[in-house]
């Protein structure tokens, strides 16, 4: 999962990058760099790093962007967390994940390990297909000398239609695949509900138009059924908007999954509305034609963020640690503390559920032994016996 943010990308000039790897069908998913975007190499940036693996004593290889909101605990996207739509969460138990600090990922100004990742709960729909793709990496320890970006408290609203905003991202900014470093760039937001391509062509004719301009008729043959998908999809409710496209916009591009989208709030703060989610790529570009979507922090980040922060990443739903049950107590249930039930104190194991719960039950049994083998019996299926 590499990706970049942003490259120029007015209506009538080049074609998009997006955040997501390219595929042959032309629809993709994964992270992004920005094309058209500008270095972002402040200190008072450092909040955005990214997330990747530690290579060595000191060399980091990145796979998506990612922002420190509380001293321990790291946003970006869940398709940056998971290797597939999730039916809920995945523990850091055999993968070694880091959070780089710095403007260029391949010399970090230090690393810290991620000891457990919570993803968000909604998993169906949107336009990569893992419902609401929010992630949030615990930290293994708090990051001190760093001021966390703060994160809006709602999904974006129709009124900001139209408004500029800035994604910041680690992904690739040229046909040359070059990323890593931290750059920024200005996208609009085009649409917070209902259907994109819809919102920002005039017609089917004009979206066809513009595609067959940029990547031409072979293009548009090739891609027919997923094109025509693509004008009829619609935005997951409360959990994502679609950015791009504007006269002055850069793109997002592989590399910059998970990457923020901030604006700058009443008081001056910087503060985190959306991350990369994915984008819809053409053949001549390495990044996206039609502008990216972006996950927002909808009513359910907000509850797996509130979750997340008052017990540190231990799920709500529960988790085993051998036969203890550990899990959240929910805000709806009272006061959040972490609880740890031993479930072989009732002579019970820990399991988790089908609606992937931690809970006490019976010990299974081990299968009773095959019986033994008898001499002169006829042979089993498939068994050709004796030459």
């Amino acid at each position: 999962m590499r990706s970049s943010l942003l490259a120029v990308a007015a209506l009538t000039g080049l074609s998009l990058v997006v955040a997501c790897t390219q595929s042959s069908t032309g629809s993709s998913t994964g992270s992004e760099d920005i094309i058209g975007g500008v270095d972002a190499t402040g200190a008072k940036l450092n909040a955005i790093g990214a997330v990747g693996n530690k290579v060595g004593e000191s060399g980091f290889d990145y796979f998506c962007t990612a922002t420190l909101i509380a001293p321990d605990l790291v946003l970006t996207a869940k398709h940056c967390a998971t290797d597939g739509p999730p039916a809920n969460r995945r523990h850091m138990d055999n993968d070694d994940v880091y959070f780089a600090v710095g403007p260029d990922s391949t010399k970090p100004l230090k690393m810290v390990k991620a000891k457990d990742v919570v993803i968000a709960p909604v998993n169906e729909g949107g336009f990569v297909k893992y419902g609401s793709d929010v992630a949030i990496y615990v930290l293994a320890e708090p990051i001190t000398d760093i001021k966390p970006l703060r994160f809006a408290k709602a999904h974006l609203s129709r009124d900001q239609v139209g408004k500029p905003y800035t994604a910041v991202g680690y992904g690739v900014r040229d046909r040359e695949r070059t990323s890593g470093q931290r750059r920024a760039g200005a996208v609009t937001l085009r649409a917070v509900d209902g259907k994109p391509m819809q919102a920002i062509f005039e017609n089917k004719d004009a979206f066809f138009g513009y595609l067959r301009e940029k990547e031409g008729d072979s293009y548009i043959e090739s891609n027919k059924t997923r094109l025509e998908e693509f004008w009829e999809f619609s935005l997951l409710d409360q959990h994502e908007a679609y950015l791009g496209l504007g006269q002055d916009d850069a793109q997002p591009c592989s590399g910059d999954s998970g990457g923020p989208l901030v604006h700058k709030a009443a008081d001056g703060e910087l503060e985190v509305v959306a991350v990369v989610s994915g984008s819809f790529k053409g053949w001549k570009y390495p990044c996206s034609l039609l502008g990216e979507s972006y996950a927002t922090l909808g009513p359910k980040v907000q509850e797996m963020i509130r979750d997340t922060q008052a017990c540190k990443g231990v799920p709500i739903e529960g988790k085993c640690e051998g036969t203890v049950a550990v899990r959240c107590v929910s805000d709806a249930e009272g006061p959040q503390k972490v609880t740890k039930t031993d479930c072989g104190l009732i002579n019970q194991v820990c399991k988790i559920d089908a609606n992937h719960k931690a809970t006490c039950v019976d010990d299974d049994p081990p299968p009773p032994p095959p019986p033994p083998a008898t001499d002169g019996g006829a042979p089993p299926p498939g068994d050709a016996g004796p030459g």
